[in-house]
């Protein structure tokens, strides 16, 4: 049975050229041909990020490089404020308090995204506070978080600024250093069109003199493998064959490559513009058919749409009709709007033209299959 075309907000369906490197034989994760092609990597995923610092390609999910970065340069009893716009900054606000911290919770009702006045309000009755993490695009309801507002909001008041751009990095633009974040955490099987198995995490000027204190002034609550400062070490240390402290997924690093340099042939603007492209000819063809979205474009990220479900309709139902039907696999909303909406993701593969328009048509014939009342 072939595999379903991934209409998810992730993992994606890669290029065949992507997956062709992935297929190949294992290569050697050492040596001056693998380290010419992890360090072009690093450079290429530092412009995407918008950063002057280092990128390093943590073996891993997200979540794990969300730990990283805040037990890297927050410790066990430090207080941290999280933008809790979603179910992921509800996941951020989880790992922070494994790891012994301190969390205070602005929250935004609804689907509405924080403001900065709100942020420097919550910072105003918390002075303690030494960070401020967010997510800057919600995939459970398709939002994208004002970071550049935040994150000078938080700056201003002297603070550590950290920010889960795993569904959002190369689908929409990022400036790190011009917008004031110190860390970043993406992956690579989302809108950067690669496999899943590493996680880059970029670490920005001022987060790398934290990282580089000595020890009896560094504070951290993470080990040694999620510890930053161990890969910057190790980055300098070994650094003309083997610049990271373990083995790498060399397949999965090469897949990237390969993912990141199409990127790079086309250019950043115009990868960003194709995801955008194929956000507004969903969300165009989607009310058309007499359907809504879940948040209003002037607030939604260009990488995933949230649909409402009309009167009637059964999402699980649809969805695998989806699949049997017509080989695409889109994604159930999440709480709390499950059952009430679907998602679909515009990365890889899915944001092809051809492959958003298939997907309309087969949802206007599942409409009119149903009669839940599409327009015609």
């Amino acid at each position: 049975m072939n595999e379903p075309l991934l209409l998810v907000p992730g993992p994606c369906t890669v290029e065949p050229d992507v997956l062709a490197t992935l297929g190949r034989p294992v290569p050697l994760h050492y040596g001056p041909h693998w380290t010419a092609t992890y360090d072009r990597l690093r450079r290429q995923l530092a412009e995407v990020f918008g950063t002057a610092g280092e990128v390093h390609l943590l073996f891993g999910p997200g979540s794990a490089g969300m730990e990283m970065t805040l037990g890297s340069v927050l410790a066990p009893g430090d207080e941290l404020v999280v933008v809790v716009e979603g179910i992921f900054g509800q996941r951020l606000v989880e790992i922070a308090r494994t790891l012994g911290l301190v969390v205070h919770e602005l929250r935004t009702e609804g689907t509405r995204p924080a403001g900065g006045e709100e942020l420097a309000a919550m910072l105003g009755g918390h002075p303690a506070v030494r960070a401020v993490a967010m997510v800057h695009h919600e995939t459970g309801t398709g939002v994208l978080t004002p970071v550049e507002r935040l994150c000078r909001t938080a700056r201003a008041a002297g603070l550590i600024t950290v920010v889960d751009a795993i569904s959002s990095l190369g689908g929409a633009p990022l400036r790190m250093d011009d917008w004031g974040v110190d860390l970043c955490v993406t992956v690579a099987n989302k809108c950067l069109g690669g496999p899943v198995g590493v996680a880059p995490v970029a670490v920005g000027p001022r987060a790398l003199e934290l990282i580089s204190a000595p020890p009896a002034r560094r504070r951290k609550a993470v080990g040694w493998y999620l510890d930053l400062a161990t890969w910057h070490r190790y980055q300098d240390m070994w650094s003309s064959w083997h610049p990271h402290p373990t083995t790498m997924p060399g397949n999965v690093v090469h897949a990237l490559a390969t993912a990141t340099d199409r990127i790079f042939e086309v250019g950043l603007d115009a990868h960003h513009r194709r995801i955008a492209a194929a956000a507004r000819q969903a969300r165009g063809g989607l009310r058309a058919l007499g359907l809504c979205t879940l948040v209003p474009d002037e607030i939604a990220a260009p990488a995933v749409t949230s649909v409402r479900a009309p009167d009637g309709m059964d999402v699980d139902h649809y969805l695998r009709w989806l699949v049997d039907k017509h080989g695409m696999l889109a994604a159930a909303g999440l709480p709390p709007h499950a059952g009430a909406s679907f998602r679909v993701g515009h990365m890889g593969r899915a944001a092809e033209p051809g492959v958003v328009t298939d997907w309309l048509d087969a949802t206007r014939d599942y409409l009119r299959i149903e009669g839940i009342g599409a327009r015609s």
